[in-house]
């Protein structure tokens, strides 16, 4: 064989298809209303699943849940904490759960949500809002350092109000240090009414999480979460997000960690995770 019939050789063979190399984990807000009956139940059929990681929603679910996790060859390896807890004027509410994350394996904590009494007056659309925002998402950042824990902001839609450049996903990737990473939340940019791509491609290298959920068919564009309905929460792979694309886009751009999410679901909440978990474990990337 000539050189040249070997260089077309390979170039018209298959690519071949891998599967999903990072663990898939689970935020376990998915499961909030059978976790608050039955914790150690609901985690051992998450466990069951095959989940391997899993991202709490709450300070205390440290001592409630980790230990449970633990037990079932489960990992809880990211956590969110308030903003009134990251953010106060006091830092050692936020120290004392760092140090308590830190000591149970989690390697990042974040900031959820900034509520709409919390914007201020004209905080969506406020550059000095967002800027003073920062400051206070840098401090947390910078003791999350010295306490071994990576720290991140997770967005919902309505940092996606206005025009680009002038949202408040903007001012943040504007004023917020590098040490603050982005958990992205595809279905939030999708139901904005954009692509999750970009978003990825606009903070390159700082995006360290991401929530991995799927929308329905149908879902007008919205930046106010209130306004979606549980009927546009789907399963991963039983909306319109492509996850092959925008899962090997993540992976390029360097995202660590992936937490299956479902706000709202049609049924059993863990019913809804296998069915997410199946169509990760069978997608060729």
């Amino acid at each position: 064989m000539t050189r040249r019939s070997l260089v077309a050789s390979l170039a018209a063979a298959p690519l071949v298809a891998k599967p999903f190399p990072k663990p898939i984990g689970v935020q376990l807000y998915t499961a909030r209303t059978l976790l608050a009956k039955d914790p150690e139940g609901t985690l051992k059929r998450i466990a069951a699943i095959g989940y391997q990681e899993v991202e709490l929603y709450a300070v205390d679910q440290i001592d409630k849940l980790v230990p449970i996790a633990k037990s079932l060859g489960m990992k809880a390896t990211s956590i969110h904490i308030p903003a009134a807890i990251c953010l106060g004027e006091n830092p050692s509410p936020f120290e004392n759960a760092l140090a308590k994350a830190k000591e149970a394996g989690i390697a990042y904590a974040g900031v959820p949500y900034v509520a709409p009494n919390d914007r201020g007056s004209s905080g969506v659309s406020n550059e000095d809002f967002w800027s003073a925002w920062s400051k206070k998402m840098n401090r947390a950042a910078e003791i999350a350092d010295k306490a071994g824990v990576k720290f991140f902001y997770h967005h919902h839609a309505f940092e996606f109000v206005g025009a680009p450049g002038a949202r408040p996903i903007d001012y943040m990737k504007k004023f917020l240090d590098p040490k603050v990473k982005l958990e992205l939340d595809v279905f939030w940019v999708a139901a904005a009414g954009l692509d999750p791509i970009d978003t990825l491609d606009e903070w390159k290298g700082r995006v360290a999480l991401m929530h991995v959920k799927d929308k329905a068919a149908g879902m007008s564009a919205i930046t106010t979460e209130s306004e979606a309905k549980r009927e546009d929460f789907k399963e991963v792979g039983a909306g319109t997000l492509d996850f092959k694309k925008l899962l090997n886009a993540a992976l390029r751009s360097g995202v660590d960690k992936f937490y299956v999410e479902q706000d709202q679901c049609p049924g059993d909440p863990v019913d809804s995770l296998a069915q997410s978990f199946g169509y990760l474990k069978k997608l060729s990337l």
